[in-house]
């Protein structure tokens, strides 16, 4: 599997944030990630499947 990569600037990452709800935009980043584990989790995303994704093939 072929892994692909989007670099994105600060001011991207900033206008992406500034898009969001105010409440979203005031969580700390570990409830976003546990937001964002929990909804991959249940579309069927394994801790197996994201360390296959995850593997350094290099």
């Amino acid at each position: 599997m072929t892994q692909k990569t989007y670099p994105l600037t600060f001011e991207q990452i900033l206008n992406l944030v500034l898009q969001l709800p105010a409440q979203e935009q005031e969580e700390d980043l570990l409830t976003v990630f546990d937001r964002i584990g929990k909804n991959t989790q249940s579309k069927g995303l394994t801790e197996e499947i994201l360390e296959e994704l995850l593997a350094d093939e290099s």
